[in-house]
């Protein structure tokens, strides 16, 4: 008897260990292949020991976190309780996903922008936003018809939003008591056609297939158009651009459409629920892509600014085949696709401008309240102006700060908390307050007329295009030098010595540079 006992606790015992470092086990040495939970969390690193945070508790706060986010069977656990939040109460926890009917999903922003706009967002006063809506149209069609004097086109993608092609399973609107306020979706086509601004709007010619296709134009329980409807859509796509431009670009081959396993991102709203089962019972189709052959054709390059949408049409059309270059400026801020540059924050925007053929603003319908993501003032006015009188400028804005007692040390405090130097740190404010608002800095990008101005570097990078490799190195140094403060100051002082221009004394420098590191090699 009293071996049975032993035996019972023995084992009981065994079970309480296996359960009790599995999961240290598994966090380890991954025996077992969980699949991961979807979705951005917030990374929580490792507490430091320190005898003041053991006191107070905030290391163990902090060590709870860590082993709550990293223990080895997080999915297993976390995925059943949201089956049941979801089975029993059609509730999550997830951020960003409202709930429609006949579990189809949306993202909160357009359910609001359905119901309200989105307009509170950002202000309670239409006016405000119209004259938001006024600036960057009139910016994009001066930037438009700048670029056509160098044989480049600006144009802009209107992407549909879910909620407008889909309204009847939305959410119920009950919750949403404001008034209706302006909808970017209907402001912006009437004054895109008043400035003859170039345009293709996809949100409308949406609205007017639904009911005549024959494939789902959103996913159920996904926020982006579907695959299938982006490959047809990158077929009209093509179209317009060859309309615009008188152009011929390689056309896109559609096979039939078949039903398989869904593909990402058409259930990227599901996958952030981590339940266990799947929701979506309206199955996705899809469609085989590939490129015609056409030897008279153009592969031209092509800048995409835009947002998430566009991610559909790089999973399922083989852009390398239509495209010389194609570079994603996601949001305008991370580049995909390009092997030289991975963040807009520190590109030459004249010289990539100057070295493509189209420029494509790729937006949604929700998005559209932040048309550009301030591409507009930033091309704008490195457009217009040169380094030199951008610098002059940004000269003044800092002089101002530094004259300003309260400003300046409002800056010095943000320099602390930063890291920084005050001189970092105001010249960093400096560009944020003259590209939020250029008409202010420069009256003549106040005017409606299209701006005369031109940055003296972009004959220079045109004609850069046709120079020998070692002439083209030597404009990319003299490019450096403008772009750099103190180095272009410093040839300043050589300029005055030697009584000789700036651009001169900059020519020379840059041939100096090349030809020490031709030799050093």
């Amino acid at each position: 008897m009293k071996n049975s006992k032993a035996s019972i606790g023995l084992i009981l015992f065994t079970i309480l260990m296996v359960l009790l470092f599995l999961p240290i086990i598994q966090k380890e040495f991954k025996i077992f292949n969980i699949k991961e939970l979807s979705g951005v969390t917030e990374k929580v690193d490792f507490p430091k020991f320190k005898l003041k945070d053991y006191s107070s508790g905030k290391y163990q706060k902090q060590l709870e976190k860590f082993i709550s986010q990293n223990f080895g069977f997080r999915g297993p656990i976390i995925r059943p309780y949201n089956q049941y939040l979801w089975s029993c109460y059609r509730k999550t926890y997830v951020y960003g996903i409202s709930f429609g009917k006949d579990n189809w999903l949306y993202e909160p922003w357009f359910v609001t922008d359905y119901y309200e706009s989105r307009m509170y967002k950002y202000t309670d006063d239409p006016e405000i936003l119209k004259e938001k809506f006024d600036k960057e149209a009139n910016r994009l069609y001066k930037i438009q018809e700048i670029l056509k004097e160098y044989g480049k086109t600006l144009f802009i993608m209107i992407e549909p939003g879910k909620d407008k092609i889909y309204p009847e399973y939305l959410p119920d609107g009950n919750n949403y008591t404001r008034p209706k306020g302006l909808v970017a979706i209907d402001y912006y086509p009437p004054l895109f056609d008043k400035l003859g601004l170039n345009y293709v709007n996809f949100a409308s010619w949406f609205e007017s297939i639904k009911d005549t296709v024959s494939y789902p134009l959103f996913p159920q329980t996904g926020t982006h158009w579907s695959n299938i409807a982006a490959v047809h859509a990158t077929d009209s796509l093509i179209r317009y651009m060859e309309h615009l431009n008188n152009d011929n670009i390689k056309n896109i081959k559609i096979g039939p459409a078949y039903i398989t396993k869904t593909r990402e991102p058409d259930n990227d709203l599901e996958k952030l629920l981590n339940v266990m089962f799947s929701i979506n019972n309206i199955p996705n189709q899809y469609v085989d892509v590939s490129v015609e052959k056409d030897s008279t054709a153009n592969k031209p390059k092509i800048i995409i600014i835009g947002d998430s949408f566009f991610w559909n049409i790089c999973n399922q059309i083989p852009l390398k085949e239509l495209f010389t270059n194609f570079y994603y400026w996601y949001y305008n801020s991370t580049i995909y696709f390009d092997k030289n540059n991975k963040s807009t924050e520190n590109i030459d925007i004249v010289e990539q401008l100057m070295e493509t053929d189209y420029v494509m603003l790729s937006f949604c319908t929700a998005q559209l309240y932040d048309l550009s993501c301030s591409f507009s003032q930033r091309a704008l006015v490195n457009l217009c102006y040169d380094e030199n009188q951008i610098q002059t400028v940004l000269e003044s804005i800092i002089k101002n700060m530094f004259g300003n007692e309260i400003w300046k040390a409002d800056l010095q405090k943000k320099a602390d908390k930063q890291g920084k130097s005050l001189e970092e740190t105001a010249l960093s404010d400096a560009k944020y307050l003259l590209y939020s608002n250029p008409e202010s800095y420069f009256p003549e990008l106040a005017n409606n007329e299209i701006p005369k101005s031109r940055n003296k570097k972009i004959q220079d990078i045109l004609d850069s295009q046709e120079l020998s490799p070692q002439e083209k190195e030597i404009v990319k140094i003299k490019n450096s030098i403008y772009t750099t403060p103190e180095w272009l100051e410093s040839i300043k002082k050589k300029a005055e010595e030697k009584n000789i221009s700036i651009e001169e004394a900059v020519d020379r420098d840059a041939r100096y540079i090349y030809e020490k590191r031709l030799n050093n090699k």
